[in-house]
């Protein structure tokens, strides 16, 4: 009796950890996927019918990873270079630490000046970055990934890739896009997030 009731005991907890993993996945897959059609309903530049044109790897869990907000004793001042040759003014404010595949990886972390006047934008802060994919199935001038400082300050904080997007200048002309640093050039192939808009990559195949 004792050990049947051991025996239900384990296949209980099994249960109940198997049970929490897949809502814990779920729920993940359900928050990056609100993200997206976030992201694709607000898109300040793609509208209409050509929100259809923008691509995204499949949502991976393998890109979603535990990290640390390493803050420099002092931020640094950086003129970020852009797309447009304007740079524009920001403070490097510290790195994120985090593996992936086992490797050790790093990205910078900067603030820009001009939002941290604003009530609604002060806590922003942004990682600018490329990888392996980059030029590839990304988009070559690099992605970014958003967060504000109280995420990034959380002991329990986790980087998603799954929410890496495109900047404004692959879709039209005008904007001052930060060009990612050379420091945050990832050497591997971050497959997750936005893919390089069909538009965009058709424009260009047809110029040359």
């Amino acid at each position: 009796m004792y050990a049947t009731f051991k025996t239900f005991g384990v296949l209980l907890i099994v249960y109940v950890l198997s049970f929490e993993s897949a809502f814990s996945q779920n729920f993940n897959k359900t928050s990056i996927k609100k993200f997206r059609e976030n992201y694709i309903e607000t898109h300040d530049v793609v509208k209409g019918d050509s929100v259809k044109y923008l691509p995204f790897y499949p949502i991976k869990k393998a890109f979603v990873k535990p990290a640390k907000f390493i803050p420099l004793v002092q931020p640094e001042d950086y003129k970020m270079p852009t797309s447009s040759g304007i740079s524009k003014a920001a403070f490097k404010i510290g790195y994120l630490e985090f593996q992936i595949n086992g490797i050790n990886l790093k990205l910078s972390i900067y603030q820009l000046k001009s939002l941290m006047q604003s009530k609604k934008y002060h806590d922003d802060v942004f990682t600018p970055f490329t990888d392996l994919t980059s030029g590839i199935t990304s988009y070559g001038g690099g992605r970014y990934l958003d967060f504000t400082l109280s995420e990034i300050q959380n002991s329990d904080f986790t980087i998603d890739f799954n929410k890496a997007y495109n900047p404004s200048c692959i879709y039209a002309d005008g904007f001052n896009c930060p060009i990612p640093p050379r420091e945050n050039d990832l050497p591997i192939k971050i497959k997750a997030g936005e893919k390089i808009y069909v538009l965009y990559e058709k424009k260009h195949l047809d110029l040359n």
